[in-house]
């Protein structure tokens, strides 16, 4: 149970089957800490991200207030916003009842700003999604579009490229076929380069899936922050869904889709977009299962 004492929690997100998702820590303080010792905790944890829960006087929520304050780090730096995280801070808090949703509904605050959370039962598990602000997306150049095919390794037939902010910001790469994604090679050297120059996370990569309930295969290298190939990747989606719907001329539902992830660093995640709506805002959700949870020292 979240007190006052120090207590951490190791979530799996975008699965439901424990160890096949992406982790995270989640950890409550119970007090304020400095962004430097974040940081060293988010090291040491050696998870992708680490998400701390601020401290808040219990309250009961008005319009203009989140229901929790959180910060989200990488072992890198720290995230205005990131997606897994976010999913797997609002199961914990879920679960342990220190929230309270109002008709599914509730609120994250981060740097990035205020974050719509929903939650839905699907028989007897929690479906969370995070919505993202409007996206925006831009198309780079010619010499920027073949310097991410190259630092991707691909040669193969046609594919389009595009710098997408939905919360996050993400180079998004649309290939024909998943068969395009699983065969990626890339050089990390060069997708960290093309991210400090744009100012992105990384590069997500989609692919489309002839068969089964999934509609794209997709991967995420963010060597810049800290992560290499992402198992699960939530920003990475929501910069890849409206990628979709933008190429779809924003039709409303054009980006319902299921999409599969981590098959590359032995996970199995499962993501589910939804949208656009009539705002041209995305939903991006999934399940997640506790791994473990316990106190944590701070000395």
């Amino acid at each position: 149970m979240i007190t006052s004492q120090p207590s951490v929690f190791l979530v799996d997100v975008f699965t439901q089957d424990a160890f096949w998702g992406n982790p995270v820590a989640v950890i409550a303080a119970g007090t304020r800490l400095s962004p430097e010792r974040m940081l060293r905790i988010a090291r040491w944890t050696g998870m992708p991200e680490t998400v701390f829960v601020l401290p808040q006087e219990p309250r009961r929520r008005a319009d203009n207030e989140a229901d929790y304050d959180v910060r989200i780090w990488s072992p890198l730096c720290e995230l205005p916003f990131a997606g897994h995280p976010s999913i797997g801070t609002a199961h914990v808090l879920l679960e342990e009842g220190a929230i309270e949703p109002t008709h599914g509904q509730f609120v994250q605050q981060c740097p990035a700003g205020r974050i719509d959370m929903r939650v839905t039962l699907i028989g007897a598990q929690r479906r969370i999604s995070f919505r993202t602000p409007v996206p925006t997306v831009e198309r780079p150049d010619n010499a920027g579009h073949a310097a991410v095919l190259t630092a991707l390794g691909y040669r193969g037939p046609s594919a389009q490229v595009a710098l997408v902010e939905a919360g996050a910001r993400w180079i998004v790469v649309e290939m024909i076929s998943a068969s395009d994604v699983n065969a990626l090679k890339p050089n990390l050297e060069r997708v960290q380069a093309l991210s400090v120059l744009y100012r992105v996370s990384g590069i997500t990569v989609l692919g489309h899936v002839q068969a089964g309930d999934v509609n794209f295969e997709v991967r995420s290298f963010a060597p810049a922050i800290g992560v290499p190939e992402d198992a699960v990747c939530g920003g990475g989606n929501a910069c890849a869904a409206s990628w979709v719907a933008y190429r779809n001329d924003w039709r409303t539902g054009c980006a319902d889709c299921t999409v599969s992830q981590g098959r590359h660093v032995d996970r199995a995640g499962r993501v589910f977009w939804e949208g656009p709506d009539q705002d041209r805002r995305i939903e991006i959700g999934g399940f997640a299962v506790t791994i473990s949870a316990g106190t944590f020292r701070l000395p």
